[in-house]
């Protein structure tokens, strides 16, 4: 593997722009060399597990490649429908991606891995968006979460401490700027994080209150207009208005606001917990982060956060390699193979073990995720992947006002519908 390659920072759901290619970048498999793509922020824990896979398996080459998400998917897919995908590549849980698990199973386009000694050890939260008809189709590796990365070393410099009720975060937003240093800085010109501040304050608004709200929506029994969602883009703007965010964020993309609570521009950044190690690669030495909940409500004890399965990946059902393909997904299974790519992002392990000792920034993270206090990524049981990508414009809309919460929803609702 080439090491001189150059890669984006990206973060777990999503990356930034760009394409690179390691070892030549080639798709097609044969003779020993294994395949593999993936958004760019999986690098670091591919490399990892890479290493060590070679090391155990003398004689095997590993060529991959990874891309921002958009193009990864797009690449990915039209791979796939031409028959020159990679023997194993990344995957997201249930359906609400063109990525995702039920969508690309259903197509054909997945092996079945029913059969291999760990498909039945996932949790129970995890197991249903990693099957299909009952199969197992993908190898989930990471569990990761949503929430506010502060940026711990500025709070202490600013003399300010992480909000814990929603008039508390409001208040905080305050104190921020005058201090000189917005709270958040946020990269709503990248598509993707717009659902982040909705992702973590619907948990404690929507799904802890009523967790069979999806079912209720699959049912027709309810919609995203008649439910808090509302509240959840209202306070997402505003939190704008407040003055949360740094100047022109509809004007930042995901690379800069990394660079901004890094740098102590800001004091957090709302974040997948994969953003950790982005941030840390530009933070001066001797920086804490720290991911917490984001609150929505005044009882502190309401709250909770999104968590899921992360970093998946399926094997290619016209692999050239299909057996090794399938050798290094057992390895990625394995405790040492989990462990090493879990570590490398900064994230948990989709199926606990006692050997994993989690990074101190995601404590709180493991905590709520072992009370019980976390839901899953609100879109993987969605229908369609043009509910998600509705949302996403919606926020942009209502950041720059050109719409309201309740259009917006119905906007998602119809996208729903249409199954």
């Amino acid at each position: 593997m080439n090491k001189n390659c150059l890669f984006g920072v990206t973060v777990a759901v999503a990356a930034a722009l760009g394409l690179s290619a390691c070892a030549g970048g080639g798709t097609s498999g044969g003779d020993g060399t294994l395949t593999v793509a993936a958004p760019t922020n999986e690098k670091g824990a591919l490399d990892a597990v890479i290493a060590k896979f070679k090391e155990q398996n003398p004689g095997v080459e590993v060529n991959y490649t990874t891309s921002a998400v958009d193009q990864y998917q797009t690449t990915t897919r039209t791979q796939l429908s031409s028959g020159t995908a990679p023997d194993l590549f990344f995957v997201w849980g249930g359906s609400g991606g063109p990525l995702s698990t039920h969508v690309i199973a259903k197509a054909g386009y997945l092996e079945d891995l029913s059969s291999q000694a760990w498909a039945d050890n996932f949790p129970a939260g995890i197991k249903p968006v990693t099957q299909f008809e009952g199969k197992t189709y993908s190898a989930a590796v990471t569990y990761s979460g949503i929430g506010a990365i502060y940026n711990m070393t500025a709070l202490q410099e600013a003399g300010l401490t992480p909000p814990t009720t929603w008039t508390e975060l409001l208040q905080f937003c305050s104190d921020a700027r005058a201090k000189g240093k917005p709270a958040f800085a946020l990269a709503a010109q990248t598509n993707w994080v717009t659902q982040l501040i909705p992702y973590s304050l619907t948990p404690t608004l929507v799904y802890g209150p009523d967790p069979s709200f999806p079912e209720k929506m699959e049912q027709g029994q309810t919609s995203f207009a008649e439910s808090k969602w509302v509240d959840a883009l209202n306070k997402n703007v505003e939190m704008q208005k407040a003055g949360c965010f740094q100047d022109n964020p509809l004007g930042t993309d995901y690379n800069a606001s990394v660079s901004l609570v890094a740098k102590g521009n800001t004091l957090g950044i709302v974040q997948t917990n994969s953003a950790i190690d982005a941030v840390m690669e530009q933070a001066p030495a001797g920086t804490r982060l720290n991911m917490l909940p984001l609150p929505a409500t005044d009882n502190a004890a309401e709250t909770r956060m999104t968590g899921s399965m992360s970093a998946a990946y399926g094997v290619n059902a016209r692999a050239k390699n299909k057996d090794l393909a399938i050798k290094f997904v057992d390895f990625l299974e394995s405790s040492e193979g989990m462990n090493l790519y879990t570590s490398a992002n900064k994230s948990l392990p989709a199926v606990p073990n006692d050997s994993f000792e989690a990074d101190a920034s995601l404590s709180t993270l493991q905590e709520y995720t072992k009370g019980g206090k976390t839901d899953p990524f609100m879109d993987v049981m969605w229908p369609n992947a043009r509910v998600q990508q509705t949302l996403m414009q919606v926020i942009q809309d209502m950041l720059s006002g050109k719409t309201d919460a309740v259009t917006g929803l119905t906007q998602m609702d119809s996208a729903y519908k249409q199954g």
